[in-house]
């Protein structure tokens, strides 16, 4: 049998951590800042702006 060197494929050097993790929870969390960025200036700002609301 023939003497045969494994090859490793990993990056020697360790790679740099990104600053920002994108995961689920930082989606969910912009996904409910933009539900309610939407509601607020689709359906209150025109009730106040209007005086209906206050």
């Amino acid at each position: 049998m023939k003497q045969t060197m494994q090859r490793d494929w990993r990056v020697s050097r360790p790679s740099r951590r990104p600053r920002v993790a994108f995961d689920q929870t930082t989606a969910l969390g912009g996904l409910t800042v933009a539900l309610f960025a939407y509601i607020i200036y689709h359906f209150i700002y025109p009730l106040i702006s209007k005086g209906l609301l206050f």
